[in-house]
């Protein structure tokens, strides 16, 4: 085992337009796309995984779910479901494949996203999903 380093100044920041999605941005606001994001882990089928996440205000995350369990953290920011709200300093655990969504409050948002292992499951709500 050997024990890595991430420093902040040499994350690999990505814009969420910019990378290859296929069918899933079908399924993504276009104000989530606006966001960046870096991974600290990348994880493995053995290894945690953290990804940080920078949110303009007003971002919506749509309705989706996950294989895995995972945890937000709100380094800065807010983030708003229902007739609920999460300011900075405040975690939320989401059940695998609980279907959750949320909105940044009125100022940018960064959040850290913790998983068990690595994970690249995305299970959008399809419009018959309400139906049901």
């Amino acid at each position: 085992m050997t024990i890595r380093v991430h420093h902040a100044d040499q994350l690999g920041w990505r814009k969420m337009d910019d990378i290859p999605m296929g069918w899933m941005r079908d399924h993504i606001d276009p104000t989530e796309l606006q966001g960046h994001l870096a991974f600290h882990e990348a994880g493995s089928d053995t290894a945690m995984q953290l990804m940080e996440m920078r949110l303009d205000p007003q971002t919506l995350i749509a309705p989706h779910a996950h294989d895995e369990d995972e945890i937000f953290f709100v380094a800065e920011g807010s983030l708003h479901w229902e007739d609920k709200a999460l300011a900075a300093g405040g975690s939320l655990y989401i059940p695998a494949g609980t279907t959750y969504s949320f909105r940044t409050g009125e100022a940018p948002a960064r959040l850290l996203n913790f998983r068990a292992r690595a994970d690249h499951s995305f299970r959008p709500v399809m419009p018959n999903d309400a139906q049901a």
